[in-house]
């Protein structure tokens, strides 16, 4: 054991000042504070140098405590003395193990446990067998390794039982930061992960408290009952009073209201008791701090108002001092290797295997069951702080510690940025065919995926699904898929609703939400021609575009609908939502078929009644794929009895190169048009000459006078040389817009018509081919 002296005379909470001479380092205050300062810019250093190979953030901070340790700075005497003397490791030490239990706290009321019961029958079985295999493969070596084990190990049996259960353990809340760093919380492979770490938890769990009743029962029978009568004692009080008490709290909040700050405080002070009976009872106090979190209320107003409070904080500060400290006691030049690699060597193994067997059986493809089984044998929070407790119970001694964590670093430093190399979520997007307005027979069903964010979206989005002309010929189907931000929760969540419609009179059955229940009654209005099936997501921006991109491959829609991420409030200022803009960049560069994104220049935080409807739609045509999807979609407006539609076609003034099979498809697309001129009055065509793009913007400028209600262009063009020589495309404020569109876009073009800018499917080819299996019927999708 050892053993370290200092005067208690040289310390103190604060300092006198080094004007009087005092040592700014001697106070504990200060030397908190440099402790602090030094591992934060350590860790984040570490972290930036190791992001761009695909290390997550665990590696880095680890990593950062074994510089900092006896390995490397921490054998430095005059460092050690000076920046981690003694006294100092202590208070490191208490602080960062009661910050991380408020971290683990957070993780827990972020957690929707209903998430496991609607996850369908493969992700499941695909966890428990994972398991089960990584059991039976690292029991035995653990058993017959038994005397040559570490000589620092004490109370074998235990040990060995609790380190095989450990090692085939995948937790939830280690694969969540994971799949986040990678922004795959919403790909397939992050279901699957998420939904079968979660069974894999509570089976693995399970089993380590039947290992700690059993040890104790070895010590007394009566041990052993006191023991889980305390356990079944906490629980009892977290499901019957603690729960009760956050739904009473959250059904008294008021409906968009934040929960009053008394409430808060209770929750943490329930916290600390919890964190202190645990301690009391000798068990683990994470255990605790994530029971009470997990029967909280996620999401608003509970939810997020617990993890505002204490997110911020724990996760940038207080986890990387915890993994610091953590590391910091590893002395890598002072291991002693036995055994121990060897049998986590056979768990990731074993895991492994126990992955790729039923992802194979179920179809998944290779590359794609390799990477999860990847991401399922990785470590992180959760076994760092078994680990700890392990040591801090004399269960193994520091060497045995320090192969333990290493392991938890390496692991996922090996398997995580092999796994991103594998897995590329936008293959379950390739289609064979095409999936466009252009493309689609005029007695087809036009399936559209609408996406809106709030109540400003509405208006708009209805009346271009007004003006897109559902007839009994050629009928819409309105897939509504309202975009939630995650907030308060930690797992994404996708929620069909069911609507119902065997009403005797005839009408449709409401929602409590005000924009489903939006589009119900449009869907009423337009009954027989047009119907709606709503949907919600709440993911992360960062992912969300994956929730998007699987519902038009699976609902097979010909166009997603998505608003621009700026609009103005009732004051006239502009209001960017930029989580909603990496969202539409990302389905604009992977959908399955065309995107649209919708400007409406009515749309204001107090919208509340319809736009006026877009009774005179005009498309500027320049050439090129994305021009003629606009130029279809214009068309099938036209055929709206209320609806007049004029083309422009701007051609160079001066000769440029174009490609003539491109050119030849314009103009048959133009000639269709041009026929429809002639029979009816409502279509009018126009050609405009221009040499660069100070001509188009005259042009464009000029639509104010005609009084346009909608206005459609592409966003690629195939004589962009015309623009780009011009200086107006360098400073483009949304350059995913093209260069059009983002003229069209900025606030410095003042105009009050809607502006819809169209890009059409960029076919998959032989993506396609990959044979990825997309889920069928929102299979293994997270409901509620």
């Amino acid at each position: 054991m050892d053993l370290q002296c200092y005067r208690a005379q040289d310390e103190s909470t604060f300092n006198v000042g080094i004007w009087e001479g005092a040592n700014p380092l001697t106070s504990s205050l200060s030397l908190l504070s440099v402790q602090l300062i030094f591992i934060i810019l350590l860790t984040q250093f570490l972290f930036f140098i190791l992001k761009p190979i695909k290390q997550p953030r665990i590696v880095a901070e680890i990593l950062a405590g074994i510089i900092l340790g006896p390995s490397f700075l921490g054998s430095n005497k005059t460092f050690k003395k000076l920046f981690y003397p003694a006294r100092g490791e202590q208070v490191l030490e208490t602080i960062s193990t009661l910050g991380v239990m408020f971290f683990i706290f957070v993780i827990g009321v972020k957690t929707d446990l209903r998430v496991m019961f609607h996850a369908g029958k493969r992700a499941p079985i695909i966890g428990i067998i994972g398991l089960i295999v990584c059991v039976a493969v690292v029991m035995p070596s653990c058993m017959s390794n038994m005397m040559s084990m570490e000589p620092d190990v004490l109370k074998v049996p235990m040990f060995m039982a609790s380190l095989s259960v450990s090692l085939s353990i995948n937790s939830v809340l280690v694969i969540v930061p994971i799949l986040s760093d990678l922004n795959l919380l919403n790909s397939e492979l992050g279901r699957i992960a998420l939904s079968g770490s979660m069974t894999n938890d509570f089976v693995g769990w399970s089993m380590l408290s039947v290992i700690i009743v059993s040890e104790a029962s070895a010590v007394s029978s009566q041990t052993a009952i006191w023991a889980a009568l305390s356990i079944v004692s906490l629980v009892l009080f977290i499901v019957l009073v603690v729960r009760p008490f956050g739904l009473w709290v959250v059904e008294k909040t008021p409906q968009g209201k934040p929960v009053e700050e008394g409430y808060v405080f209770v929750f943490l002070l329930l916290l600390l008791l919890v964190i202190f009976y645990t301690d009391i009872i000798g068990a683990n106090s994470f255990t605790g701090a994530l029971i009470l979190g997990l029967v909280l209320p996620d999401g608003p107003p509970l939810g997020s108002a617990l993890t505002e409070k204490i997110e911020i904080i724990t996760k940038g500060l207080i986890v990387p001092l915890y993994y610091t400290v953590v590391g910091s006691k590893i002395n890598l030049w002072h291991l002693t290797i036995a055994k121990m690699p060897s049998i986590i060597f056979l768990g990731v193994l074993g895991k492994m295997v126990g992955i790729l067997l039923p992802s194979l059986y179920y179809k998944i493809p290779f590359l794609d069951a390799l990477a999860l089984s990847l991401v399922m044998v990785s470590k992180g929070i959760v076994e760092v702080m078994t680990y700890n407790f392990w040591m801090s119970i004399k269960l193994i001694d520091r060497n045995t510690y320090s192969i333990l964590i290493v392991s938890v670093m390496l692991v996922p430093a090996i398997c995580i940025p092999i796994a991103s190399t594998l897995y590329d979520p936008s293959r379950c997007y390739a289609v064979y065919k095409r999936r466009t307005i252009q493309h689609l027979r005029e007695d087809a069903e036009l399936r559209i995926l609408a996406c809106v964010h709030d109540q400003s979206h509405v208006p708009g989005m209805l009346n271009l699904l007004e003006a897109s002309y559902p007839t009994i010929q050629s009928p819409i189907c309105v897939y509504l898929l309202q975009l939630v931000e995650l907030v308060g929760r930690l797992i994404p969540i996708f929620i069909p609703h069911k609507i119902d419609r065997s009403i005797a009179d005839g009408t449709t059955g409401f929602e409590a939400d005000p924009i489903i229940n939006a589009f119900l009654l449009h869907e009423q209005s337009n009954q027989g021609v047009l119907s709606v099936a709503p949907f919600t997501t709440i993911s992360p921006y960062a992912s969300m575009h994956d929730e998007v991109c699987r519902m038009a491959v699976d609902k097979r829609v010909s166009l997603i609908l998505l608003h621009f991420h700026q609009r103005t409030d009732i004051a006239g200022h502009i209001k960017a939502n930029n989580g909603l803009r990496t969202m539409n960049k990302k389905v604009i560069s992977g959908a399955p078929c065309s995107v649209a994104i919708l400007i409406d220049r009515q749309a204001t935080d107090t919208t509340s009644v319809a736009n006026e409807f877009m009774h005179e739609v005009v498309v500027l045509f320049f050439g090129g794929c994305d021009d003629r999807e606009a130029l279809a979609y214009g068309e099938r407006m036209a055929r709206h009895p209320g609806i007049s539609l004029t083309v422009i076609r701007f051609l160079p003034s001066r000769g440029i190169k174009d490609d003539q099979a491109e050119r030849k498809l314009d103009n048959q697309s133009l000639d269709e048009i041009k026929a429809i001129g002639l029979r009816t009055r409502k279509v009018r065509y126009m050609e405009e000459l221009v040499g660069d793009m100070e001509n188009i913007v005259q042009v464009i400028r000029s639509l104010d006078r005609d009084s346009y209600d909608l206005v459609m262009v592409g966003m690629r063009h195939t004589w962009n040389a015309v623009m780009a020589n011009d200086s107006l495309s360098d400073w483009s404020e949304c350059p995913e817009l093209g260069v059009v569109g983002d003229f069209l876009a900025t606030a410095e073009f003042d105009s009050m018509f809607s502006i819809l800018i169209v890009k059409q499917q960029d076919q998959g080819g032989i993506l396609a081919s990959a044979g990825y299996n997309a889920p069928v019927h929102g299979e293994d999708l997270p409901t509620h």
